[in-house]
């Protein structure tokens, strides 16, 4: 193989003697490859959730190839990966959006690693910036009432699911009838709503071990909420229990706009998400006694420091146990939701009764 200028012979023949002694095999051919030419072939390469897959898209045409795009992958240093990062962070990105960002670019530089066209990875000592977690407060059940009251008819009764039973707003948009055992008193979580392509379309659930297939109460109120919702919004035959105006499954920036307003109404801060419904579903049944550990299950966690706490089997049965303990505080308002039995008037030898049926 032939170099136009005397360094780059020398930069090639270290790194030949480096990936020897590491028992790399060192591919002259890939020393012509753009960081951009690889990362299409990457991003075309393997099957990924399309979710994952429009991220990884998104990341790369937006902040990575308009800076390395036209960069030997070789050339490519740790010095130059830092400095990209001081340039997401000077643009005013957020830091959970930078590190996001550099995962799409660590993932592309691992697997050009394993395919042997580089033969050391860059990513090394890398400085990103630090992540604050924002303080929730969860929801008061007042809070959570007005919420319900000025929401648009057919989105009301998803509120209750994210506080009463902890669903993720994707999982609660793709909630369909046979999710629900409204005997047993639980919901199986199966399907999500996603954007792909742009569009929203519901499918099955595949986002970790923890929260597919996983089980979470459906309390009293949750119940008689949903069953009106049906009754009124969802005709017979149709087993997404949630859809737009139209009938088309609702994309999440649709849903805000209508979130945006009622929270406003209700005195939410401006950051306070659909998300933070399950801080009001967590904090409740921990407050009324429900254990740690099966919170943590009914809720999807899949990590300790998701948990705070010691992280155990789910108990069979736990789910339809533990709607009792999100009765114990919402059962108040079930009035507003289920009407009253009707009064039967029985005349007796000395005195009418009134008695409910």
């Amino acid at each position: 193989m032939t170099f136009e200028k005397k360094g780059d012979a020398q930069a090639y023949e270290a790194k030949v003697k480096e990936s020897k002694s590491r028992g790399q095999v060192v591919r002259p051919r890939h020393l012509k490859t753009t960081y951009k030419e690889w990362s299409s072939e990457w991003l075309a390469m393997k099957k990924r959730k399309p979710g994952t897959q429009e991220s990884y898209e998104r990341n790369s045409r937006n902040h990575i190839v308009p800076y390395f795009g036209g960069t030997l992958l070789h050339r490519i240093e740790p010095m130059d990966v830092q400095r990209w990062i001081w340039a997401l962070e000077v643009k005013g990105l957020a830091p959970r959006t930078v590190h996001l960002i550099y995962k799409t670019f660590r993932a592309c530089i691992n697997r050009a690693v394993k395919k042997r066209i580089l033969t050391l990875s860059p990513c090394v000592d890398i400085e990103l910036p630090e992540i604050t977690r924002r303080k929730v407060v969860p929801a008061t059940l007042e809070q959570v009432l007005g919420l319900y009251e000025n929401l648009p008819e057919h989105y009301r009764a998803i509120v209750f699911v994210g506080a009463l039973s902890g669903l993720r707003l994707g999982e609660a948009l793709g909630l369909c009838r046979d999710a629900i055992d409204f005997d047993g008193g639980f919901l199986t979580v199966k399907r999500q709503v996603i954007l792909e392509n742009y569009r929203a379309v519901l499918v099955d659930y595949t986002k970790t071990a923890a929260s597919f297939g996983r089980e979470t109460p459906f309390p009293d109120l949750a119940k008689a909420v949903i069953l009106r919702h049906i009754k009124a919004h969802v005709p017979e035959g149709r087993s997404l229990l949630f859809v737009s105006s139209r009938g088309n499954v609702i994309r999440r920036s649709v849903f805000y706009k209508a979130w945006d307003k009622a929270r406003k109404a209700v005195g939410l801060p401006d950051d306070f998400r659909f998300h933070d419904l399950r801080h009001t579903f967590v904090s409740t049944a921990l407050k009324e006694g429900a254990p740690l550990s099966e919170v943590s299950l009914w809720v999807g966690h899949a990590s300790e420091e998701e948990t705070e706490g010691t992280y155990k089997h789910q108990v069979a049965g736990s789910a339809s146990e533990g709607r009792r303990f999100l009765d114990n505080v919402f059962s108040i308002t079930k009035t507003r939701f289920v009407p009253p039995p009707p009064v039967v008037e029985v005349e007796g030898d000395h005195e009418d009764y009134k008695v409910a049926a």
